[in-house]
């Protein structure tokens, strides 16, 4: 089939302009019949009307464009990052859980520090004290943490006894007892610079008079209301304690001795006097 794009066109232009249609006819003779029949089909086309729309479409085409956007909306409101591309949105909630992760768990360490035995969040706070052990490196940072973290389980046990809980508050002077032997244990295999022995022996000296007057007084009381019992086990405990803070103060001074004779060159002298030859 010939294309008669252009001859339709030329004949379409005759009519708009009103010229003759003939002449542009003739110059297509062989394609006369189908000029004329593609001529009356658009005369007859023009003749129509714009179809009118279906009343109903337009509803539910309308309702379907406001129902998408009130959800684009929603989803908008739903995220603060929506402005954002979507892998760095991921990194931003990403980040933001990270944070929020270690915020909460400084929140929670925070409030651990002031439980007590019985509390949610007592297995926290022994948790963080080992950590920190655990990260302290410096043997002289470590051993004043060994003495916090004692003077702790004291505090501890003297909240329990005011609070009526006897048995607990036992059992904490137990550990304060075991934590203030284990760091004399912990002195002997310990490697301290002079100063550090100094500022060390300083802490200990105060350590060992708080304890004192700090177990005294509780003994003092419990007796005073007629526990004999406890009273007694608290001053053992004392006696004890008192023992294994001297015997701490021995092992600092003899760090200290050993730390001055390496600074000034000497060896230490034989026990028992003798001279070397």
């Amino acid at each position: 089939m010939p294309d008669l794009s252009r001859p339709l066109e030329e004949c379409l232009q005759a009519l708009k302009a009103k010229e003759n249609l003939q002449e542009v006819l003739r110059r297509h003779p062989d394609d006369r019949a189908a000029l004329v029949s593609l001529l009356r089909l658009s005369v007859e086309l023009n003749t129509l009307g714009a179809p009118s729309p279906d009343p109903a479409f337009r509803l539910r085409a309308r309702n379907r464009m406001l129902a998408v956007a009130q959800q684009r909306r929603r989803d908008q409101q739903r995220s603060p990052f929506h402005w954002m591309p979507r892998p760095a949105m991921r990194l931003a909630i990403s980040a933001a859980c990270s944070l929020a992760l270690v915020g909460a768990g400084l929140i929670t360490a925070a409030a651990a520090g002031t439980s007590l035995p019985g509390d949610p969040l007592y297995g926290v706070k022994l948790g963080v004290e080992r950590a920190q052990l655990a990260v302290t490196l410096n043997a002289s940072d470590r051993a004043r943490l060994q003495l916090q973290f004692a003077n702790l389980r004291l505090q501890e046990a003297q909240a329990m006894f005011a609070r009526g809980r006897s048995q607990d508050a036992m059992a904490l002077i137990g550990q304060y007892d075991e934590a203030v032997s284990g760091f004399q244990t912990s002195l002997a295999s310990a490697a301290f610079d002079d100063t550090s022995v100094s500022e060390l022996s300083h802490d200990v000296q105060q350590r060992q008079h708080e304890a004192d007057a700090s177990l005294s007084a509780l003994a003092g009381s419990l007796k005073a209301h007629g526990d004999q019992q406890s009273a007694a086990i608290v001053a053992q405990a004392q006696t004890h304690i008192d023992q294994a803070f001297t015997g701490s103060n021995t092992d600092i001074q003899a760090h200290q001795k050993t730390a001055q004779g390496q600074s000034s060159g000497h060896q230490p002298k034989p026990a028992g006097g003798a001279s070397s030859r």
